[in-house]
């Protein structure tokens, strides 16, 4: 794993879909600002070779960010396992505990 990812337990539901629960990576950024990626992820320059641009990364399972946006808390993720970008995203998330959760879904990080 890439320097500063450690290990936890995850869980990310999006519209009813459960797309990952259970082992994950994960990393937590000053401010609370974290992502999760599914245990089946692979890291550029770890995984397989740097591409030096965004059109040779790579992604094998789904993943998610959370940040804080202003006053709220805000995030995105993949839609479909082989994308690298963001194409799903969502504002005014609630803080709940481990959980942040918002309209159609809901992001869980335990250490």
């Amino acid at each position: 794993m890439p320097s500063g990812y450690k290990w936890g337990r995850c869980l990310l539901v999006v519209q009813g879909e459960t797309r990952i629960s259970g082992r994950c990576s994960y990393q937590i950024e000053k401010g609370g600002d974290f992502n999760i990626q599914g245990p089946k992820q692979v890291f550029a320059g770890i995984d397989y070779p740097d591409p030096h641009s965004g059109a040779g990364e790579m992604s094998k399972d789904y993943w998610a960010v959370v940040y804080k946006d202003g006053d709220t808390w805000a995030g995105y993720s993949n839609a479909e396992i082989e994308a690298t970008h963001g194409d799903e995203r969502w504002e005014d998330l609630r803080r709940e505990g481990a959980c942040y959760t918002g309209k159609d879904v809901r992001v869980c990080l335990w250490n």
